[in-house]
């Protein structure tokens, strides 16, 4: 039979157990460390982005200034007036959005929260937890709705519950579930009639088009129309944009990235410690392999066989408790802090790789010994 058939690597590994146990343990924490980063990094990322996200509409309109979502940047509503006009467009929605001040009704204290208006029967976000029975309470005059997402300074609320906001009384007619970001702790819906003088102008307008229409050339002949001071894009790009943004210029994105990274050196750092013991340790055994005639890529497969299983067993108690941070990390922050089959298959395939190349630098030793040692 020949050497490259016989595997030993699992035995090398299953014979001590509180190591196996320690080298597990250590592989994990690197696995959690990992997911934490790109948890944080996603979840500021989707939270900043969010409400993009919840647009139900082709087309947004926001003023040109307006490099990211958290700007005030606003434009007058005869604008949207005019793209209404032009041919192929079947709907236009103004959105007003104000920082308003909600009193707590436990504290006495007002903390600013954000309060978006619009035409509630347009329904132009697909806000979760409305029915269609809360659109219509919307429609009512002094309704409003109240992210129960947002953070636990404003106080608790019962739908029913009369809400004071910039000292004017309001309604709580129903919640919705958004979540804050790094910026804003929560956020108020109601009906432009509820909230908007005469005169207000749009944080952003929202645009419907006819069906069975050429929409590329329908897009751009709003484009082409629109005013200087304007962008027009996708709800689609409007969120891209907001997380290249984050990325870029925000330099919490880049904190997070720059964890990332870390993250992977410390793991390869920790996965380097255990192999190069495993190999340390096993020294008389690999001496006793290359006397009995067992080349080096027996010894480098043997090796490889180890740290292949070792990001395996290493990896699935991260991902575990992982889930466990999540859960509590999303809750005390109220960040979106969501896993997805490709964060968790790029986590997986970094762990992989990392153990690998661990156990490269490892077998060093093992390829420069001399069977004498064995002595």
């Amino acid at each position: 039979m020949s050497s490259l058939n016989i595997h030993i690597g699992m035995s090398m590994l299953l014979h001590d157990k509180k190591r196996l146990l320690l080298s597990t343990s250590g592989i994990a924490f690197a696995v959690v460390i990992m997911f934490m980063q790109l948890g944080f990094f996603n979840g500021i990322n989707d939270s900043q982005a969010n409400i993009a996200n919840l647009i139900n509409a082709d087309l947004v309109v926001i003023h040109k200034k307006r490099t990211h979502l958290n700007k005030w940047n606003r434009f007058a509503p005869i604008h949207l007036q005019q793209i209404i006009a032009m041919p192929g467009v079947k709907e236009g929605i103004p959105i007003y959005k104000d920082g308003v001040g909600l009193k707590n009704p436990d504290t006495q204290e007002v903390k600013r929260i954000i309060m978006y208006a619009f035409p509630p029967q347009s329904r132009p976000f697909n806000l979760k937890g409305v029915t269609d029975e809360t659109w219509e309470f919307l429609k009512i005059r002094g309704n409003v709705l109240f992210d129960i997402r947002s953070r636990d300074i404003f106080g608790d609320f019962q739908i029913g519950d009369n809400l004071t906001i910039n000292t004017k009384p309001f309604r709580l007619a129903g919640y919705v579930e958004v979540g804050p970001n790094i910026i804003n702790d929560g956020t108020l819906f109601s009906g432009e009639g509820s909230w908007r003088d005469p005169g207000d102008n749009l944080i952003m307008g929202l645009v419907r088009l006819n069906d069975n229409i050429d929409k590329a050339s329908t897009i751009q002949a709003i484009k082409d129309k629109l005013d200087d001071d304007l962008l027009i894009m996708s709800p689609e790009q409007l969120a891209n944009r907001e997380i290249r943004y984050t990325v870029i210029n925000a330099p919490i994105g880049a904190v997070f990235g720059i964890g990332l990274i870390v993250s992977l050196f410390i793991g390869t750092v920790i996965c380097y410690q255990i192999l190069y013991n495993e190999v340390t340790d096993n020294l008389p055994q690999y001496a006793t392999l290359k006397a009995m005639g067992f080349g080096p890529n027996y010894l480098i497969q043997t090796i490889m066989e180890e740290a292949a299983v070792l990001s395996v067993i290493g990896f699935l108690p991260g991902l575990g408790l992982s889930f466990l941070i999540y859960d509590i990390t999303a809750d005390a922050t109220r960040l979106i802090m969501e896993f997805s089959l490709l964060s968790i298959f790029s986590i997986f395939c970094l762990t992989f790789f990392m153990c690998l190349f661990a156990g490269y630098l490892a077998m060093k030793k093992v390829l420069k010994l001399d069977p004498a040692e064995l002595y």
